[in-house]
């Protein structure tokens, strides 16, 4: 089966991603505000002209975003999935933003949802990943400052929700020829346990439609 696009080329419209400003007597705290001060962040700091797997930066953070509303994610979360790579991860260097200016984040789309982008743009995947799928408490790593600490379970949902959500988007959603590698599916298996219901959910029926084998 064939999984459509979330949109081809450089978005064009406010569906697709603009940063244009709110309308005249928008309360910027709601939540379509938020999501427009954060889509202006990620354009001002060149997300639309950087390159990434399928695109640009932009487009796939949009992809992520959409894809964690699609499942049914909190507000907070789909945010944080739109801004994932404001810091850079352990998985895609190039950062918008260095991390000693977290506070430009944090007054675009609120402390709650920085702290999640920090969350998850600081793992330390070599020293995380393989705890995930042991259902134990997780020693989280945090990259840029050596910090270990044992991650909250909440915590450690939100990450693997937009964890997931990144993969799938890269490799499922917003690939022009979709497919599922085995490390996708793999990946998939080992964090469901953790995942949110509405998360385990959605990719069991994304990896479903795509290979026809879906994840435990």
């Amino acid at each position: 089966m064939s999984t459509p696009r979330f949109h081809d080329g450089a978005p064009t419209g406010d569906h697709l991603g603009t940063a244009d400003p709110p309308p005249t007597g928008e309360d910027p705290s709601t939540a379509d505000g938020c999501r427009r001060r954060a889509l202006a962040f990620l354009d001002d700091h060149g997300a639309r002209g950087i390159a990434h797997v399928n695109g640009t930066l932009l487009e796939h953070l949009v992809g992520t975003e959409r894809l964690l509303r699609s499942w049914g994610a909190a507000d907070a979360l789909a945010l944080a999935g739109l801004c994932h790579a404001a810091y850079g991860t352990d998985g895609f260097e190039r950062s918008l933003v260095p991390i000693e200016h977290r506070h430009a984040l944090a007054d675009a789309v609120g402390a709650v949802v920085e702290e999640s982008v920090y969350f998850y743009a600081s793992c330390d995947r070599t020293a995380v990943y393989p705890q995930l799928a042991r259902g134990e408490p997780v020693v989280f790593r945090d990259r840029f400052t050596g910090r270990v600490f044992v991650a909250p379970e909440d915590r450690l949902r939100d990450f693997v929700d937009l964890t997931l959500a990144n993969e799938c988007e890269i490799a499922v959603v917003g690939a022009a020829a979709p497919t599922a590698p085995d490390w996708l599916v793999d990946l998939c298996a080992g964090f469901a346990g953790r995942a949110g219901p509405g998360v385990r959910h959605g990719v069991r029926r994304l990896l479903d439609d795509v290979t026809g084998i879906a994840p435990p």
